[in-house]
C-alpha cells in the first residue's frame, strides 16, 4: 500500500509525468525484485549486542536480536539513495 499524500513521495514526483503514472511506476518498482538491494536478515544475538554496544541499533528493534542488513548498490540513482537514507 502506498500512502499517496506522503511528502517524500510528492517531493520525488518528476514534473514530466502525471502523478498517477508516477504511482504506477512506483508500484511496478516495488513489485520488481531485481530493483531491490540485497538484504540479509537473521536472529543474531552477538551481532545485535554489538550494535547495542556501539549505539548503532534502531530504537524500534533495540530489545530484540533481529538483524537486518541492506546492501547499497552502486546502480542506485541519487533519488533512490535519498529515499533509502530517509528510512
Amino acid at each position: 500500500m502506498v500512502y499517496t499524500k506522503d511528502k517524500l513521495l510528492t517531493d520525488c514526483h518528476p514534473s514530466d509525468i502525471s502523478f498517477e503514472e508516477f504511482l504506477k511506476d512506483c508500484e511496478s518498482a516495488i513489485n520488481t525484485s531485481e530493483l531491490h538491494s540485497d538484504e540479509r536478515s537473521s536472529d543474531d544475538e552477538a551481532l545485535a549486542q554489538k550494535e547495542r554496544d556501539d549505539k548503532d541499533r534502531p530504537e524500534q528493534i533495540l530489545n530484540t536480536n533481529s538483524v537486518i542488513k541492506v546492501y547499497n548498490k552502486q546502480w542506485r540513482s541519487t533519488r533512490v539513495c535519498n529515499v533509502a537514507n530517509y528510512f
